[in-house]
């Protein structure tokens, strides 16, 4: 009878080992099911994204489209000619051009810098 008095009725080393067993298996299919959803979400993330990426490269080529035919040089004669677009002719007296004395790569000084001229389009014999 002291025998019997001394040892575990349940066996409490196994019922642990069990129980530990069976919440690591737990805790690693949970994990798993989390990681899928995480992925099953980041896939519809990364495809809408991808959607509304082709979407504004669409719409960028229109406006590069809209942008080429809008300042192609027949457009601009077009609305030109319509009065739309008002151009000033540039006077000779609007144009100046700097001479350096000595070479073209000396540095600017002041007496340098004094010496502005107009420019005109037309050939001047010398």
């Amino acid at each position: 009878m002291n025998r019997r008095k001394h040892a575990n009725l349940v066996p409490v080393a196994a019922l642990l080992r069990s129980v530990v067993i069976a919440v690591f298996i737990a805790a690693v299919g949970l994990s798993y099911v989390s990681f899928k959803n995480q992925m099953q979400t980041n896939g519809n993330e990364i495809r809408s994204l991808e959607a509304r990426l082709s979407t504004l490269i669409m719409q960028d080529n229109a406006a590069r489209a809209q942008i080429a035919r809008l300042s192609s040089h027949s457009y601009l004669e077009k609305r030109l000619a319509e009065g739309f677009i008002r151009l000033t002719p540039i006077t000779d007296s609007s144009i100046v051009r700097v001479h350096l004395l000595g070479s073209r790569n000396a540095p600017a000084t002041a007496d340098t810098m004094d010496d502005l001229q107009p420019v005109s389009n037309r050939v001047v014999a010398q």
